[in-house]
């Protein structure tokens, strides 16, 4: 009887095993190895998590401590062994993820006794969407898996477990204190372990105070966000160095905005809405069916009733407070909901099968062979449908693409980037691999016209659509004049830079000798000085093509109006120099490049008013001045 036992054991440790690893294939081949570019709601705090895991900083309200402290740690040994600043801590949430399935495998094996079940529920649920992108990229939620499950198993596992009470307190407590979304289990909790706390009833008060005290161990990683902030940690987010900076970051102030009831019933709509779309999406519509199916299907099985009853309370309390409590999508309740469901298939499949053993072997055979067969086919539907968007997601080129960027701002300068995967991106380059001497990073929340007493202040040409000009003027109490400083970086200036001559007269036109062609190895930057003798009385487009020697266009960068559209003509002053950059690809076969002013008439028809050519000649990566040809029309 005894080996017997211990054969059922390692039978079911093995069927565990395979199932995580099985996992970990599938997780390691879309696991995020650069820095984070995606502005997806599941990516939005990525690159700054992957910075304060390098650095050992803190994270946005409410502070996640528990994470960043072990999740620093970990990092700090993964690099040790090799593993690169970027990967490791999508590596950090990895390992917690598995730590959180293995302990639902075991939870789900120990209620039904049927690891093989138990391990296909583990592997589907595995590849709903929210799971699988969070065990791939930075982020807190597999933490906050491992405390749910954690509690859950703790509490549902059937038989005694020595100071069961205690420990849920303990780890609840810590739980809380990492993410508040644990509080949506309490009713689970309290409901599972409702004897331990009331048998005898002289002894609650006491129960109750040593409980309070243990759940209020958890919050003392607290004092880490104080204490790195004094250190002066590289990534240190808001002020927690001072007591009211602190409590700020305990109690999350700045995402209050999210919480509370919505005013109208078409608010409630909407929020139900959102998140049903989310579920749906993550476990499809046949998913939440058969996971409600399931856990009513439990209520009716001895053995399952308890667990059944708190996995309803679990998922029902998350999802009650999305729709009638929180106005955006939290993936800490996400995953509590669709947790609920997959036990609720694990409980359906049982509760099949234990109604089909009652019947014949061979029916008994078949439906084993057709759960098999609707989990493989869920995890061939769920790979389908969420691999090229996860893939998607994680090798975003976006936040390499701002370091580049970053690389050619001028020496010295400020470069404002809003806070966000961007600013993330290029704070990563700066304070984890040490790149970008000298340059400062600032967000949108800067003092800039302390900033530019220090030296010039770009943005990319695409901050202006979100800052535009009147947000800048406001900020620097005056007007602003916009030049670009390399492709697609834009100076913002106080004073406009006047001509001492006075440009050639005309509709407008470069300022004398000020047109340069600088090369590398994969690119061809013209740089022009616009000018004119007066303000233009009208708005003009730019053209910039790359032609063969036949004439045929190779390229072009054609704008509305110089600096990427934000100075039209008629917005300069009289001999204002306004500097433009434009950025065409290196091709052997170019021959020229011709560039000028043009309007758009009636009929759509092209009116070039001004055209100039200068030879696309590059030697190595050297930069280079040419006259251009001037072709007046």
């Amino acid at each position: 009887m005894l080996i017997s036992m211990l054969e059922r054991h390692r039978v079911s440790v093995l069927i565990g095993l395979a199932a995580l690893a099985g996992l970990t294939v599938v997780y390691l081949s879309t696991l995020q190895t650069i820095i984070n570019g995606s502005d997806h709601y599941f990516m939005i705090d990525v690159g700054e998590t992957q910075i304060v895991l390098n650095v050992w900083g803190t994270l946005h309200a409410t502070g996640y401590p528990h994470y960043v402290m072990s999740g620093a740690l970990l990092v700090t040994l993964l690099r040790a062994l090799g593993v690169d600043p970027a990967t490791a801590p999508g590596v950090v949430s990895l390992i917690w993820g598995l730590l959180a399935l293995g302990l639902i495998y075991a939870l789900a094996a120990r209620l039904t006794n049927r690891p093989l079940l138990a391990g296909l529920m583990v592997v589907v649920y595995g590849l709903t969407r929210t799971i699988w992108i969070h065990h791939v990229i930075a982020e807190i939620y597999t933490l906050t898996l491992v405390f749910l499950s954690g509690l859950l198993l703790i509490a549902l596992w059937p038989g005694p477990v020595r100071g069961r009470l205690y420990w849920l307190a303990l780890i609840g407590g810590a739980g809380v204190a990492h993410h508040r979304s644990i509080a949506m289990a309490i009713p689970a909790l309290v409901y599972a372990a409702w004897s331990q706390l009331t048998q005898p009833l002289r002894a609650v008060p006491r129960r109750l105070i040593v409980c309070g005290l243990l759940g209020v161990l958890g919050f003392i990683p607290y004092l880490y966000l104080m204490l790195r902030a004094q250190a002066g940690a590289a990534w240190v987010y808001g002020e927690p160095e001072t007591l009211a900076g602190l409590w700020d970051q305990f109690i999350g102030r700045e995402a209050e905005r999210f919480i509370g009831a919505p005013e109208t019933a078409a608010g409630i709509l909407a929020n139900a809405a959102l998140i049903n779309e989310v579920l749906t999406t993550d476990v499809g519509l046949v998913g939440i069916a058969l996971g409600v199916a399931g856990l009513a299907a439990g209520l009716r099985a001895p053995h399952l009733r308890r667990a059944a009853i708190a996995f309803s309370l679990s998922g029902g309390a998350a999802y009650l407070f999305h729709i009638f409590l929180y106005t955006d999508v939290l993936s800490a309740l996400i995953l509590a909901i669709t947790l609920s469901l997959a036990f609720g298939w694990l409980f359906a499949a049982d509760r099949l099968l234990a109604w089909l053993e009652r019947h014949s072997v061979r029916a008994l055979s078949l439906g084993r062979a057709a759960t098999g067969f609707a989990a493989l086919a869920a995890v061939f539907a769920l790979n389908a449908h969420n691999r090229p968007f996860i893939e998607a997601l994680t090798t975003d080129p976006t936040g390499l693409e701002t370091i580049a960027l970053a690389r050619t701002a001028p020496p010295g300068s400020t470069l404002m980037l809003a806070w966000g995967p961007r600013h993330f991106a290029v704070g990563f380059a700066r304070d984890v691999l040490g790149e970008l001497p000298g340059l400062r990073l600032v967000d949108h929340k800067a003092d800039y016209a302390a900033l530019l007493d220090d030296g010039p202040l770009v943005t990319p040409w695409y901050t202006f659509y979100n800052q535009p000009l009147s947000w800048w003027e406001a900020r620097l109490g005056g007007p602003v004049y916009l030049n670009a400083a390399a492709p697609e970086l834009v100076e913002i200036a106080r004073e406009p830079v006047l001509l001492q001559a006075a440009p050639p007269v005309g509709p407008a036109w470069a300022a004398p000798n000020a047109v340069q062609l600088s090369c590398s190895d994969e690119r061809l930057i013209l740089t022009i000085d616009w000018a004119a003798p007066r303000t233009p009385p009208r708005d003009l487009n730019v053209f910039v093509h790359l032609i063969d020697a036949d004439g045929t266009l190779l390229a072009q960068d054609d704008r509305a109006a110089p600096v990427y559209g934000w100075r039209p003509l008629t917005s300069w002053l009289p001999n204002e120099r306004v500097r433009d950059s434009y950025a065409l690809p290196r091709l052997a076969d170019a021959e020229q490049i011709r560039f000028g002013l043009y309007a758009i008439a009636e009929d759509g028809t092209f009116d070039n008013l001004l055209i100039e050519t200068l030879p696309a000649v590059c030697t190595g990566g050297d930069e280079h001045a040419h006259g251009s040809t001037t072709e007046p029309r």
